[in-house]
């Protein structure tokens, strides 16, 4: 027997071309899974948000809008307290967006044009300038690009033991050449599969895994310079400059969203 759809959903207007709501959702909030009628959007004002979709994982920061498309079941967890913006499509926007769930990254322009109706409480299109907003913003997250997850997993017997190490232990500092040797492979065979793998560089994928370990240990209130250390960085500079270029502020910043929230 298929999943009911939440009586929240039920209750919200037909997307034309989209319809939003609006939630606070305090921290260690789970959701049992559910399905929704058309396309979704998640978008967090902070932190991570984590979604169980077909037995694996998805973990996405506040970066990314998560993608999942109508009558697809999925569970929920929110970690810490944080606003959350459902943005539901039609089904010929959704159309426009892949098939499967994922990531994709807000863009400027994005940030811009959901800010806007955010800012409004838009729940619908209320003249004929939003839809063509929504236009605008649907053809740019098609153009956009996507990736199945913030930190991908892989089964490949030389990728394997190397991020189950570093997701057990960010701050492992060995160099790409240092894991060939352990795995018994070559450092250009590693990188080669981390490309076609992971869709991104070793050095990529660790500096993801201790952004997201810098995101639990700011929660629970640990200064940066210790932070830091506990990861390696042999500097606070360095570790604000990698927390920097993935979440677009500084870790400083995030504990201020975060106490504020």
């Amino acid at each position: 027997m298929p999943l009911p759809y939440p009586a929240s959903d039920l209750s919200m207007p037909e997307p034309a071309p989209l319809s939003l709501r609006y939630d606070h959702f305090e921290a260690r909030t789970d959701f049992d899974t559910h399905r929704h009628p058309w396309g979704q959007l998640n978008r967090i004002s902070l932190g991570l948000i984590e979604l169980d979709i077909a037995g694996l994982r998805l973990t996405a920061p506040a970066d990314y809008l998560v993608w999942i498309p109508a009558d697809l079941p999925h569970a929920a967890h929110v970690r810490q307290a944080m606003d959350y913006t459902s943005i539901y499509l039609s089904a010929t926007a959704a159309a426009r967006l892949p098939a499967q769930a994922c990531l994709i990254a807000q863009t400027p322009l994005v940030r811009a044009l959901l800010d806007d109706f955010c800012q409004r409480r838009l729940s619908g299109m209320q003249d004929e300038w939003d839809v063509r907003q929504a236009e605008l913003l649907i053809e740019h997250l098609a153009r956009a690009g996507h990736q199945a997850n913030f930190l991908p997993e892989s089964q490949d017997r030389l990728l394997a033991p190397i991020l189950h190490a570093l997701r057990l232990a960010p701050d492992e500092a060995s160099t790409l050449a240092q894991w060939a040797t352990r795995v018994h492979s070559t450092e250009r065979t590693l990188a080669r599969r981390f490309q076609a793998e992971l869709g991104m560089s070793f050095v990529q994928w660790r500096n993801r895994a201790r952004f997201v370990q810098a995101l639990a240990w700011l929660k629970e209130g640990w200064p940066v310079q210790e932070i830091a250390a506990r990861l390696g960085y042999g500097t606070p500079s360095a570790f604000i400059a990698m927390f920097r270029k993935q979440a677009g502020f500084s870790p400083e910043r995030y504990r201020r969203q975060l106490l504020a929230s």
